[in-house]
């Protein structure tokens, strides 16, 4: 009968639930034993298991989240922007549209410097390796969300930094939205960014280059043509190119920028400027001609899968920028796209971002990978069945508030910031296990709205 107090990340929403009502909710979602839910969700995180992504990730929560998460966006290895965001009074997740506060550095900012030295000079080379991903380039442009661990009054040189996310499928750049069409600008493009902004999306887009070249010249493997790739056999869908340089005329390397465009959906998809290009494509595309590397880009259109495949074959590498979900809302498979893209690789070409990378460090369990790091816990867990996570949530919500977080969700829906209700944690992990009938108050993190149930309720609706 023990309580707990959730909060759910998508919208910073809470609610109250015993330990055996939440186990429940997370096991077999809304039933007669997980209570009521005022959740968007439908629980059920381990539906499927292991191999269809049903898992959960069991993390110390940080009261400190209050004070805001630091954003660190890198090129390959190297940090450009500091993105400090802070959540709405009396929310704990900063996700857009809840009335979160955005406030920008530079990637020296000083008061930012511990953590910046432990994830860029001690961790940064053992985090692919630690997903699994020893045989993979670090991403060209990818983000990593991270949360203040230590205790109010810890000096800035001793804080301790963690990992909340990574994200390196189809990071956007800001510096460019004003390029994508939404209601209001249907015609907007690369000239509707202030030139300001232009200029320092080319910084990015620039380093990109680089990165390109180095990870080009070890793969040691090029085309000898330095002709740029015959595309004319693939469907035109872009009306124009505009923005983008002359193709170098003998590329070092012969590059694909890969998009996807929702025939279904207004404008092609939300990531859209008028002429069916991705908001932000040029930077990428033109900081790889800067760079001496020819960079077409084109259309994934999934009725010529097959003549698509052979037509990339002909490239030294792809920059996949296909936002996750759009593929299969244009009527097309991305487990087919996937596999395809796999074997692209093992041909021996680049793939930036490739599945394996997207689905390993987008993962919620990346954080139990990496809990040895610096910038990792090592009281984080990830359960994939049902015993385990009953097993292993009893024990450790019994020692101190917790963070539960679904693999499959986006956006904080699943994600629960989740307290005993009553408070009376355990001095020592282990001491004690939560009873079923013990009541959880829990935010849910995608709109901040607050729940009760006992624990074997939400167990129950997280199976």
């Amino acid at each position: 009968d023990e309580v707990l107090s959730l909060m759910e990340a998508n919208d910073n929403h809470a609610e109250e639930h015993t330990v055996a009502e939440f186990i429940e909710f997370c096991v077999n979602g809304r039933t007669d034993k997980s209570g009521e839910w005022t959740s968007k969700g439908v629980g059920k995180y381990l539906e499927g298991g292991k191999e269809a992504g049903g898992m959960l990730v069991d993390q110390r929560f940080c009261p400190r989240i209050v004070e805001g998460e630091l954003r660190y966006n890198c090129v390959g290895p190297e940090l450009v922007g500091i993105i400090h965001k802070k959540p709405k009074e009396g929310g704990i997740s900063a996700v857009g549209g809840t009335g979160s506060i955005y406030t920008f550095y530079g990637p020296d900012e000083p008061k930012f410097k511990n953590l910046t030295d432990n994830f860029l000079k001690k961790d940064i080379n053992h985090v692919m390796p630690s997903l699994g991903l020893s045989d993979e380039p670090i991403p060209l442009w990818w983000t990593t969300d991270f949360i203040l661990a230590s205790p109010e009054g810890t000096p800035a040189e001793e804080e301790k930094w963690i990992v909340g996310e990574f994200n390196c499928s189809c990071v956007g750049i800001s510096k460019c939205l004003p390029a994508y069409c939404k209601d209001d600008t249907p015609n907007a493009n690369w000239n509707d960014i202030p030139d300001e902004d232009k200029k320092e999306a080319m910084v990015y887009g620039n380093k990109m280059g680089v990165v390109a070249t180095d990870i080009l010249n070890k793969a040691k493997w090029a085309w000898e043509s330095s002709t740029l790739v015959d595309v004319s056999g693939l469907t035109r869908v872009a009306k124009d190119d505009l923005g983008l340089l002359k193709q170098p005329a003998n590329p070092k390397f012969k590059t694909a920028l890969v998009q996807i465009y929702v025939r279904s959906a207004p404008y092609g998809g939300s990531d859209k400027s008028s002429n069916g290009h991705r908001y932000d494509m040029i930077p990428f595309a033109n900081g790889m001609i800067n760079a001496g590397i020819s960079c077409q880009p084109i259309h994934y259109v999934h009725e010529e899968h097959d003549k698509f495949f052979e037509v990339v074959k002909n490239f030294d590498a792809l920059i996949v920028r296909c936002n996750p979900g759009q593929i299969k809302a244009d009527g097309g498979s991305q487990e087919k796209f996937d596999d395809s893209m796999r074997e692209i690789k093992k041909s021996g070409i680049q793939v930036w971002p490739s599945p394996d990378v997207m689905e390993f460090m987008g993962a919620k369990d990346a954080l139990t990978k990496i809990a040895h790091l610096n910038i990792g816990l090592e009281d984080t867990f990830s359960y994939y069945d049902e015993e385990a996570f009953t097993t292993g949530f009893k024990k450790t919500m019994a020692f101190q508030p917790r963070v539960i977080k679904q693999n499959r969700g986006s956006s904080g829906e699943g994600i629960w910031i989740i307290k005993l209700k009553e408070g009376n944690y355990c001095s020592n992990f282990g001491d004690r296990i939560c009873e079923g009938d013990e009541v959880l108050s829990l935010m849910e993190a995608n709109d901040n709205h607050a729940e009760e149930h006992t624990v074997a309720e939400f167990i129950e609706f997280c199976v």
